[in-house]
């Protein structure tokens, strides 16, 4: 018989969440059940059970294959599975100045400028240009700038700067100096890049950046392995490379083009159209047409980049890779230290494969054991 969980606060503290992320599931499922698109039964069984709705839907959940499923409930309330060390890849700034100088720093995209809120700061690849003069001197020397909140989430507040033929761009459209002084300036905490595009055939299967999630665990600290992978292609940007490869699934229209990846032989298979609240078998990307069937070119290398950052990060034992190919070859995007699990266990249920069983299950035993005190130290973690 699966477990029914009490989804409100005071129930959620007692079983050892942290507040912050107590209260973001909660207000995830208070979402869904504003949220038209699923069934009212179906969406009341699954939050009963510790369960987002759009994840039951993804994983075609059910009372005969429940147990295979880590539920959302219990992803929530082992946060945080690092310790402290989680600092070093919780925003993409530390991240690239933690690997600055080490052979893992050319599969990082070139760091130009952060905009901390009140300074304009010239990062490492930004040839010592201050100011938004300097900027703008990069901006037209490098063509093009990825900008994104310097530690947000999911793909959140994406866009794109460029100069072109004598003409600045904003998100691909013409604009004016002064209309990039004013992104600029509204966008605090924004962190400017180098822009990746797809290469080595995979702008083939989409012209706007893919990417490779993988899970690694390295609770020794000196023995990582990847646990599981998915590749993610574009889809609904009309081949707008200005807009993220990812959508929140909150309308019934909204879909993305998912594939199993082999993290063992670098085989990326089994596509499919992934919906909020239903998912459809495709072996081609229904925006391009094009096969989602392929292998990632050199795969050994980025699979050793990969575990030898696991290696250099030994402290982080949790990990979540997102990785590109670029006509250079791999890249890494950035590194999460709670990545989401959803997408993950289409592919790999959590609880049906031995290592993330026995990890997770380490990680629930660990909370469950603990005292009041205990518990409400674990309540107390804000970040």
């Amino acid at each position: 018989m699966a477990r029914i969980v009490q989804n409100q606060t005071s129930a959620l503290l007692k079983d050892g969440f942290a507040r912050r992320m107590a209260d973001k599931y909660l207000n995830m499922l208070l979402f869904e059940d504003d949220n038209d698109m699923f069934d009212p039964a179906y969406r009341s069984w699954a939050h009963s059970h510790g369960f987002c709705v759009e994840s039951a839907c993804a994983f075609g959940l059910n009372e005969d294959n429940i147990g295979d499923y880590l539920p959302d409930y219990d992803y929530f309330r082992v946060w945080p599975l690092n310790s402290w060390q989680r600092i070093w890849i919780n925003d993409k700034l530390t991240l690239k100045y933690a690997l600055a100088g080490t052979e893992y720093d050319r599969f990082l995209p070139e760091y130009y400028y952060y905009n901390d809120g009140g300074r304009l700061v010239p990062l490492l690849e930004a040839g010592g240009r201050k100011g938004m003069d300097g900027f703008l001197e990069v901006l037209r020397e490098k063509g093009e700038f990825a900008c994104k909140p310097c530690n947000g989430w999911r793909a959140m507040g994406f866009n794109k700067l460029g100069y072109k033929d004598g003409t600045y761009l904003v998100d691909n459209k013409p604009a004016t100096e002064e209309d990039v002084r004013r992104f600029v300036a509204e966008h605090p905490n924004d962190v400017y890049t180098e822009f990746f595009h797809p290469g080595m055939g995979m702008e083939k299967i989409s012209p706007v950046i893919h990417t490779l999630r993988l899970i690694t665990l390295n609770e020794s600290g000196a023995d990582p392995v990847i646990a599981g992978g998915y590749m993610r292609f574009a889809t609904g940007t009309n081949n707008d490379d200005s807009k993220a490869n990812f959508e929140e699934p909150w309308r019934a229209d909204v879909y993305m083009y998912h594939t199993n990846f082999d993290h063992e032989t670098g085989r990326f298979f089994d596509g499919r159209i992934v919906y909020g609240n239903k998912v459809v078998p495709s072996e081609v990307n229904p925006d391009t047409g094009a096969s989602g069937s392929g292998i990632w070119p050199n795969w050994d290398k980025t699979r050793d980049m990969v575990l030898g950052l696991c290696e250099r990060l030994g402290p982080v034992e949790y990990m979540g890779f997102d990785l590109c190919v670029t006509p250079d070859g791999p890249k890494l995007i950035e590194i999460n230290s709670h990545p989401g699990p959803k997408y993950l266990q289409v592919y790999r249920p959590f609880m049906k494969d031995p290592l993330l069983h026995d990890y997770f299950q380490r990680k629930m035993d660990a909370i469950a054991a603990l005292d009041a005190d205990g518990i409400r130290r674990r309540n107390a973690i804000s970040h």
